[in-house]
C-alpha cells in the first residue's frame, strides 16, 4: 500500500540521513529543492564544507580551518519548503565560519553575498542575496532570552573585525568585493549534482567516517569528489547510498572506471569520484 512504503521509506531516510524526528510525517520525505537559486545556494555551499584543512577552499580564510571545520558541528541536513535547514550543535559558531568578512590580506572570506536576515535564541536565518537561496542554522541547544542570545553572537562573530577586516555581512547589499566571485554560484550542468551531495553529506562524514574534498575542475580535467578510504568497502558504501539506497539522487548514474573510481552523472553534469587507500 502507498502509505505503508511512504511509511517504511521515510524511516529508512530517517536512518540514512540522521533525519530523526525531522521525517516527514504522512507521505515520502522530499529531499531535493527545485528552484534554481536554492539549487546554486546548496551547490557553492556544499563546495564550501567538502574541504580539509589540507586542501582548503578558496574562500577559506588563511592560516585556519573555520569552513572546513564546520561538518564536526552538524547534525542534520534537510531540505524544507523554501529553504534549507542544517541542525547543528552551536549555530551561531557556524554562522559565524559562513558569513563573509573582507580579510586584511586574502580578500573575502566565508561566503560572498550571505547575509544575516535574524537571529533568536535557537535559530539563526541567512539569505544568499545573488541567489536568494535561504538558510536556517538550528541549535540543539536554546539560549535563555535574547539579551544572552545577542551576547554570544557578538562573541561569536567579534573575529571578523578583528585587524582592521570588514564584517561584508552587515551590508545592505553585495559589495564590489564580493561580486567578482559571481562564478562561485552560477547556475552551472553540475549545480543540480552538488546540491543533491550536500543533502547526502552526513552519512559520508558520519556513518562512513571520511572527509571529501570537492575539486572543482577545469578544461581539461573534470569534477572530482576525493577521499582517503579506510577499507576496499568504502567506495562501493558511497555508491550505494548515492545511487541505490533509499536516499539516492533521483536520475543519477553511476558509471565504473577502476575498482575504486568512477563517475557520478546527474543529467548534463557528473563528476568524478575517487577513493585514495
Amino acid at each position: 500500500m502507498p502509505h505503508t512504503t511512504d511509511k517504511r521509506i521515510s524511516k529508512e531516510l530517517a536512518r540514512l540521513l540522521y533525519l530523526g524526528r525531522l521525517q516527514a510525517k504522512g507521505g515520502r520525505p522530499t529531499l531535493d529543492p527545485t528552484d534554481r537559486g536554492q539549487l546554486a545556494f546548496q551547490a557553492l555551499l556544499f563546495e564550501c564544507l567538502m574541504s580539509t584543512r589540507q586542501h582548503p577552499h578558496p574562500l577559506e580564510q588563511p592560516r585556519k580551518s573555520a569552513m572546513a571545520s564546520i561538518s564536526d558541528y552538524l547534525n542534520v541536513i534537510c531540505h524544507q519548503p523554501g529553504h534549507l535547514e542544517i541542525h547543528t550543535n552551536t549555530a551561531y559558531r557556524v554562522a559565524s565560519r559562513l558569513l563573509p568578512f573582507l580579510h586584511e590580506d586574502h580578500g573575502v572570506c566565508g561566503i560572498p553575498g550571505l547575509r544575516l536576515t535574524d537571529f533568536t535564541c535557537r535559530r539563526v536565518r541567512l539569505i544568499h542575496l545573488p541567489t536568494g537561496g535561504r538558510l536556517d542554522l538550528v541549535d540543539s541547544h536554546r539560549w535563555h532570552g535574547m539579551d544572552i542570545a545577542r551576547m554570544v553572537f557578538r562573541q561569536e562573530t567579534d573575529w571578523h573585525q578583528m585587524e582592521g577586516r570588514s564584517p561584508l555581512w552587515r551590508r545592505n547589499g553585495l559589495t564590489d568585493e564580493e561580486t567578482v566571485h559571481h562564478a562561485c554560484w552560477a547556475y552551472t550542468t553540475s549545480t543540480p549534482l552538488r546540491s543533491a551531495l550536500l543533502i547526502r553529506s552526513m552519512p559520508l562524514w558520519y556513518r562512513f567516517d571520511l572527509q571529501p574534498t570537492w575539486v572543482s575542475g577545469h578544461l581539461t580535467r573534470p569534477d572530482r569528489l576525493i577521499w582517503d578510504a579506510h577499507s576496499d568497502t568504502d567506495h562501493d558504501r558511497v555508491v550505494d547510498l548515492l545511487t541505490r539506497s533509499e536516499a539516492r539522487i533521483p536520475g543519477a548514474r553511476y558509471c565504473e572506471k577502476t575498482r575504486f573510481s568512477g563517475v557520478l552523472e546527474l543529467g548534463s553534469g557528473s563528476a568524478q569520484l575517487i577513493s585514495i587507500l
